[in-house]
């Protein structure tokens, strides 16, 4: 606190200029002193002594990615000097070419000269070596507040990563053998300048009383991706699921570059769905799309909401609770796109060329196929897209759609699709598909319908996957898709202070029966009494089991007990099950430890002392989150599960494990030159013994920012430059390092050998390495920081020096040493 208070005190006194050049008034000072003070430096507004500086570049918010080393000229006087900016500076400040033309040269050509633009103003803090640029928004290129234009993007540094979740579980039933399972999955991958490489792995292994029964392990994708900003665009190259708005996803090898909206300045942005279900029990929540893992997590007995999906993701995806007990269900969720409309004369594609893959076994097969989409913006609040997919002869697909913003009424769209496809039985089949999509929210009624569509298909309509599934097996029995309802809808009634959710996908088929999932939930929170933030809510779902559709009813109602402690009751009933009772203890008073415990059985367990008594903990940690799961029911079984999720990269700079990285989002290495224990943004991340922390899961094109927990560095650490904001590419490592000095600090008074001070102003100069580490104040006052063992500190004004040896311990404690300066 005193190092803190110290420095804000000193720099506000001695930093800030005067608004014009003057003369200072020497009369304030004693008699003895007038003749003992330099301010020479601090006599003119923004005084900068001609040199190269390596400074830190703000223009108005926005910080360049990298520091520049920028020149101050000397003209006309040593009183007087002018910034020297280059083009090559100029150029990565975002101004307008209407603006940059009409510049001109001075230094011989060598600097750009903003004498005729006075509107353009340009402020070094000195302190902080940050060179801020301010400019009137019209003439730059960019003026959307919350949005980094191109020439911030930072694409990282060269590194390896790679992402994990490690699941290990064990169900133990009465009288019956034992059960084991071993899974994980994640992301391997490697990044060359503005190139990544990624490989998606997964592993499932099941034992029975700890011998091998089935073991899986693959490689589910592998492709190599990079931006191309000046296209505002994506190109990727591999094995990887077909990402499309308008026709189904599937496997295939080959490339495609695609606009990326989030180089855009903000609109409609991207929509990924809401999945919602009850467990039963400790049970482990599977969402895969092709046949590999896109996300797993381990849920409590009750609801569950999952709302962190990457908004890239398209197409229907498999749903799976699995209890402790090995029990399964499933259902469908569709998260096609909400409608988008595209801005007034601008075009957003997509084109992809290559062969269909299996997703069994990555094997590589016929047909090869051009897909290619496109939305253009016809008019301010209708867009036109569309779409095709070809191969040689034997498939076609052609789309064409209308797009409306309808402004306080939403937004629409509706499309036709004509495929037509000739299978190796020679039969040609052609149809149509019809799709209508809905999205709006209601500010007035607080509702909003997240996405709502509907598609009906002719029976000789064939979506590509189809085709591709018709021509591997001529006896394939794969559903034949009619008819498709998707609806997510969510309302808050103020009158009755109540939230409601509702979720429902409807598939009809013209060979197969029909099936429906459904989720839909009521809650309100209230007070009785001294109980306060009292809340109750009721759920209903409908998945498949075991082949069969089944219906499950929830109804829960929570009484904190303290600050983050709760007691909670539910009741839950399933189908053909009596009514089940769950007593609940919740505590997270510690938000990096929490940890329940509850009881739960069918009345007639409960009656008979034998209901199940499970426990849950959770440890959030900078190096990952650790999940332990257990449950025991007397003389039915007992289970364990437990799970790790994290992530480690390594740079040139070093490496470091990290918690875990979502997608392929990018991540920030921040170097603390060798010291440990640094903690950034409340604890995120943490530096190891190396000095090497990574903030992971940073938002790609968004500015993002690191800080420094300053209150929480040793004694003898000093950062500078606490706070980092740089803008990444996706899937970039990004390099932060900090300006680090480690030594002592004191607060002192620096006399000289005839007991005078040195004048204000003075710098104090490590001698070893030249480094400045403090500055003279009124008094001969001086704060020091970075002082090392046994190094010389020097003092020069006019035709004077001398030196000082500082102690070799910090001194903070409000009372100020004595600190002799020597002429030798």
């Amino acid at each position: 606190m005193v190092k803190n208070t110290v420095r804000i005190i000193f720099f506000s006194s001695m930093v800030i200029a005067p608004a014009i050049a003057v003369e200072f008034n020497t009369n304030v000072i004693d008699v003895e002193d007038r003749q003992n003070i330099d301010v020479s430096q601090f006599e003119k507004k923004g005084y900068v002594t001609p040199g190269e500086y390596l400074v830190h570049i703000k223009v108005n918010s926005n910080t360049l990615p990298e520091p520049a080393l920028v020149n101050w000229l000397k003209i006309d006087s040593d009183k007087t000097s002018r910034i020297c900016m280059t083009s090559e500076l100029v150029k990565m400040l975002g101004l307008t070419e209407d603006f940059t033309k009409d510049l001109k040269t001075w230094q011989q050509g060598q600097c750009l000269s903003f004498e005729n633009k006075p509107e353009v103003i340009f402020v070094l803090n000195k302190a902080d070596m940050v060179l801020t640029i301010t400019v009137p928004q019209a003439w730059l290129k960019y003026q959307a507040a919350n949005w980094t234009p191109p020439e911030f993007w930072d694409d990282g540094i060269a590194g390896a990563l790679v992402d994990y979740n490690l699941y290990a579980s064990q169900y133990d039933p009465q009288g019956a053998d034992s059960t084991q399972n071993l899974s994980a999955y994640g992301t391997l991958g490697f990044n060359l300048g503005a190139w990544r490489l990624r490989s998606d792995y997964q592993y499932d292994q099941d034992f029975v009383d700890g011998k091998s029964t089935h073991k899986e392990a693959e490689l589910s994708q592998t492709y190599l991706f990079r931006p191309l900003p000046a296209l505002e665009s994506k190109l990727t190259l591999g094995q990887f699921d077909i990402n499309s708005d308008i026709f189904d996803s599937f496997r295939f090898t080959g490339s495609t570059l695609e606009s990326d909206e989030r180089m855009l300045p903000p609109d409609l942005q991207g929509y990924a769905p809401q999945i919602s279900g009850i467990a039963q029990t400790n049970a482990k929540v599977t969402v895969m799309q092709n046949d590999h893992v896109i996300y797993q997590t381990t849920v409590p007995p009750g609801p569950f909401t999952i709302t962190d999906l990457q908004d890239t993701v398209q197409g229907q995806l498999d749903v799976t609770i699995e209890e402790e007990d090995g029990r399964k269900s499933t259902f469908q969720v569709g998260s096609a796109s909400i409608p988008f409309l595209t801005r007034k004369g601008q075009l957003r594609y997509k084109a992809s060329v290559g062969k269909p893959t299996t997703n069994d076994h990555n094997h590589v097969e016929d047909p090869l196929f051009f897909m290619g989409e496109f939305s253009w913006g016809w008019l301010s609040n209708t867009s036109l897209y569309g779409g095709t997919i070809m191969t040689g002869d034997d498939y076609q697909a052609l789309s064409s759609g209308i797009g409306f913003n309808l402004n306080a009424l939403g937004s629409l769209s509706f499309d036709v699709t004509r495929s037509d496809a000739r299978l190796q039985t020679d039969e040609q089949k052609t149809g149509y598909s019809y799709r209508f999509n809905y999205a709006k929210r209601f500010e007035s009624t607080g509702s909003q319908v997240t996405f709502a569509g509907y598609r009906f298909s002719d029976a000789d309509y064939m979506s590509m996957s189809e085709f591709i599934n018709q021509n591997d097996d001529d006896d394939n029995n794969d559903e034949n898709e009619k008819e498709s309802y998707v609806l997510s809808f969510s309302q808050y009634f103020d009158a009755i202070s109540t939230n409601s959710y509702l979720s429902v996908t409807r598939d009809t088929y013209w060979d197969q029966k029909s099936t429906t999932s459904y989720s839909v939930s009521l809650s309100r929170s209230f007070e009785i009494g001294d109980f306060k933030g009292i809340s109750a809510s009721l759920a209903a779902s409908r998945t498949r089991w075991d082949g069969k559709d089944e219906t499950q009813y929830y109804v829960s109602i929570s009484l904190p007990l303290s600050q983050n402690r709760s007691l909670s009751y539910n009741m839950q009933r399933n189908a053909d099950s009596d009514l089940s009772h769950t007593l609940s203890y919740y505590d997270s008073s510690d938000k990096n430890n929490t940890w329940g415990i509850s009881g739960a059985g069918e009345s007639s367990e409960w009656s008979e002392g034998k209901a199940a008594l499970r426990g849950n903990y959770q440890h959030y940690s900078p190096y990952g989150r650790m999940n332990i799961s257990a449950s025991v029911q007397p003389d039915n079984y007992n289970s364990v599960s437990t799970s790790w999720s994290g992530s480690a990269t390594a740079t040139k700079y070093g490496a470091a494990f990290h918690s875990n990285n979502n997608g392929n989002n990018a991540r920030i290495m921040v170097d603390s030159a060798d010291i440990s224990d640094v903690s950034l943004n409340n604890r995120k991340a943490v530096t190891n013994a190396f000095g090497i922390a990574v903030i992971p899961s940073v938002s790609s094109y968004q500015a993002t920012t690191v800080r420094v927990d300053n209150d929480t560095l040793p004694e003898d650490v000093e950062i500078s430059h606490s706070v980092i904001r740089n803008t990444f590419t996706e899937g970039a490592i990004g390099y932060a390092p900090l300006t680090v000095s480690k030594g002592y600090q004191v607060v002192g008074v620096i006399r000289l050998v005839d007991g005078h001070y040195p004048p204000l102003g003075v710098s104090v100069v490590d001698k070893t390495d030249q480094r400045e580490v403090g500055l003279v104040a009124e008094n001969g006052f001086v704060y020091l920081s970075g002082l090392q063992d046994n190094h010389l500190l020097e003092l020069q004004w006019g035709k004077t020096t001398c030196y000082i040896l500082p102690p070799a311990q910090s001194s903070l404690t409000g009372k100020e040493i004595i600190l002799p300066c020597k002429n030798h």
